[in-house]
């Protein structure tokens, strides 16, 4: 009985880690910022909490420090960097928001071919999906590609301004939340 369960909560480890990955990846399209920074906040948690490697044996089924320490720094390192994003987009200030207008300096669609499976080897194509990305310079110089939808992209013009919409994240982060 035991086994069963602990082969369980490894599943649901996965899928934690999985839906973690996912929430901070969608949350980090909408915050202007570096990309490190998150990952370094995520990383500095992780190695803070690095005596409790020990506590991941279960997931790991063995006492190996090096196995142990790598799956602690990357459960931990994709909850934290989830954790940090949703807490600064979702405790934003709402009286911090500011209009800010952006001139669209490129627009531009990438396209990616879809497939699917048709046998135990064997795919066909299924299509294609189109992504949509205005590259906009803010007032004080920084060019930011942002994903958009495809109404957005249809609206936006090159050259032309748009107004976003951002609040000061909780930590201090940028969020947009209106305007694409």
């Amino acid at each position: 009985m035991k086994n069963i369960f602990i082969k369980i909560l490894r599943v649901l480890m996965v899928f934690v880690l999985l839906i973690s990955w996912g929430i901070g990846y969608a949350i980090n399209e909408d915050t202007l910022t570096e990309w490190w920074i998150p990952v370094g906040v995520a990383s500095v948690i992780a190695i803070a909490t690095f005596p409790l490697y020990k506590k991941w044996a279960w997931l790991t089924a063995g006492d190996n420090k090096a196995v142990n320490l790598l799956c602690h720094l990357i459960c931990v390192g994709t909850i934290s960097y989830a954790l940090f994003l949703a807490g600064n987009y979702c405790l934003a200030d709402p009286s911090s928001t500011q209009e800010e207008t952006v001139v669209v300096q490129k627009k531009y669609q990438e396209t990616h071919k879809k497939t699917r499976r048709v046998g135990k080897r064997r795919y066909v194509s299924d299509g294609v999906r189109k992504e949509y990305y205005l590259q906009v310079a803010f007032e004080n110089g920084t060019v930011e590609t942002l994903h958009v939808s495809l109404s957005t992209y249809n609206k936006a013009r090159k050259g032309k301004a748009k107004k976003l919409t951002l609040q000061k994240g909780f930590f201090g982060l940028p969020v947009i939340t209106k305007g694409l």
